[in-house]
């Protein structure tokens, strides 16, 4: 019994390892982007209380979020690609913060738009617009110590 319990774990880690590992990072994700509105919810409204009106994500994995310019959340984040809560045949990739900033969903990059959407039918969707690229973020933060 416990040689059956130990084989199913390895199996499910090996499993979930090696969808981690073959995922590619798309770098659409990558950049500068300006909060232009959060809507969603049960009733559907818009929603005003920000905590944040940009945020960074930086090809090193880095999550910065700024309010009026000043920095209030830096982390990493993770990517990771999953079936949508929307329809059981699509997949689509996630994104996770790893600090208790409270951003994290699917995303989608179109049009020079950001939107990441809650993980549940009834949750917001953030919508960003970019202001700077990849090569911009990168060049800024590749001399950065932590």
């Amino acid at each position: 019994m416990k040689k059956t319990i130990l084989a199913s774990y390895l199996l499910i880690s090996l499993c979930f390892l090696n969808n981690i590992l073959s995922q590619s990072t798309p770098d659409s994700l990558f950049g500068g982007w300006k909060l232009i509105r959060i809507n969603g919810g049960i009733a559907g409204y818009g929603h005003s209380n920000y905590n944040h009106d940009a945020i960074v994500l930086s090809s090193d994995c880095k999550f910065r979020a700024y309010l009026k310019d000043s920095l209030k959340s830096f982390s990493n984040f993770h990517i990771r690609k999953s079936k949508s809560v929307y329809s059981s045949t699509d997949s689509v990739y996630n994104i996770h913060i790893e600090d208790k900033f409270p951003l994290w969903g699917s995303f989608t990059v179109s049009n020079k738009k950001l939107y990441i959407r809650d993980n549940m039918i009834d949750g917001f969707t953030h919508v960003y617009q970019r202001i700077y690229t990849k090569q911009q973020i990168d060049d800024h933060f590749k001399n950065t110590t932590y």
